[in-house]
């Protein structure tokens, strides 16, 4: 995957009969279904990985579920690090050395805002526990919903929706709209937290942040999920607008299996703080 850090990774999910399928994809699912020889069709899973150029041309794709090499099953991830290593010269990489580029985490370039961090805890998809990283610019307006206050008030979960609709699974295979092929995106953020002040530190005047709160997606159905927020704010002497907030997110996201009619309850976290810090 460190050949692949320059470049740019996207996804696309859907059926045969979509309208609209992008060009590449057409090219791959050429090659996935035709028949060998023998006719039979060959085993597969639904997921596949393509290369593509600089021009956007097909240069390798692969099955990258069906993890069989010469009679054998493999790993997943070395199936698909021997695929990588084959397309390295097709797309004019040749080998990295061993040193890995420092991680960046997104900014808004000196702007204020929320950096979000999100992650879902599913066992038989673990790369969606790595974490997702979204930042989410603030207005004024925005914060003044979490200005400071000598006595504990509360702070309806729906004038923080800006940063808590980012709180949903990463990964393709959630609720995604059957036309346009995307997430279905929060709607609605509902709760009512409480803003309590603690005692100051370092100089500086602090409240909690916590509650229960439930996010809806614009899907049908009127899908939702919910969980615990807590959060510390940090505030000036001399001012009521915040200047740091951290906090967490913890709750259960509902899976419905249809194949065997069950649903799985997943834990979905997620972690705050403020930009610039």
């Amino acid at each position: 995957m460190a050949q692949l850090q320059p470049y740019i990774v996207t996804s696309w999910h859907g059926h045969r009969n979509d309208v609209g399928i992008p060009s590449a994809v057409k090219t791959v699912w050429r090659k996935k279904f035709q028949l060998p020889r023998r006719g039979f069709p060959q085993k597969q899973s639904n997921v596949d990985i393509a290369l593509l150029d600089s021009i956007g041309r097909v240069v390798h794709s692969f099955d990258a579920a069906y993890n069989e090499e010469d009679g054998r099953r493999v790993a997943i991830e070395q199936h698909t690090a021997r695929q990588l290593q084959y397309a390295a010269p097709l797309l004019g990489l040749g080998r990295r050395s061993g040193q890995l580029r420092s991680l960046k985490l997104p900014t808004l370039n000196g702007k204020r805002g929320i950096r979000v961090f999100v992650s879902l805890g599913d066992e038989r998809m673990r790369a969606y526990q790595a974490p997702v990283v979204e930042v989410v610019p603030l207005t004024d307006a925005d914060w003044q919903h979490l200005a400071w206050s000598a006595k504990e008030r509360p702070v309806p979960a729906a004038a923080l929706k800006p940063w808590l609709s980012q709180i949903y699974p990463p990964g393709v295979m959630e609720r995604t709209d059957p036309q346009t092929k995307f997430v279905y995106t929060i709607k609605s953020t509902t709760g009512e937290l409480k803003l309590t002040p603690i005692s100051p530190a370092n100089g500086k005047r602090r409240a909690i942040l916590n509650g229960v709160i439930r996010l809806t997606d614009e899907g049908p159905g009127n899908f939702s999920f919910q969980g615990v927020i807590g959060a510390v704010i940090t505030y000036p002497k001399d001012d009521t607008e915040p200047q740091s907030l951290r906090g967490y997110f913890d709750g259960l996201y509902p899976r419905t299996d249809r194949l065997h009619r069950d649903t799985r309850w997943l834990s979905l976290q997620a972690a705050f703080e403020s930009i610039p810090q």
